[in-house]
């Protein structure tokens, strides 16, 4: 069998090893920005949830919200941006999964 991604895990297997990896880099409850590709991306996760926030600093015409969720883990949903059929194909959808997230948060944030 092919190694398992994130999707594949149930929701509350995932939420859980995520919320382990933010208390082992101490992280847990913190709010967090991180720059990926010239966006930067307000990252959060605590008993409840954990969230990837997009900072939209575009305040055009067109994008005139302050930004939208592209990752959300909890007990009971997974929702990644990149892997909706029609979000995921959007020009403005950072095109990360969420293993690739964790690896960035990690990198980060791992003393």
């Amino acid at each position: 069998m092919g190694k398992m991604t994130a999707t594949d895990e149930c929701p509350s297997a995932l939420f859980s090893r995520i919320r382990d990896i933010f208390l082992e880099l101490g992280i847990l409850d913190r709010d967090l920005v991180i720059p990926y590709d010239g966006v930067s991306y307000r990252v959060s996760c605590d008993e409840k949830s954990f969230i990837i926030y997009r900072i939209n600093a575009d305040n055009g015409p067109r994008h005139h919200v302050p930004g939208w969720p592209v990752c959300m883990v909890s007990s009971d949903v997974i929702f990644v941006e990149c892997s909706s059929a029609s979000i995921g194909q959007d020009h403005c959808a950072c095109g990360l999964g969420l293993e690739k997230w964790l690896e960035i948060i990690h990198a980060q944030c791992s003393h």
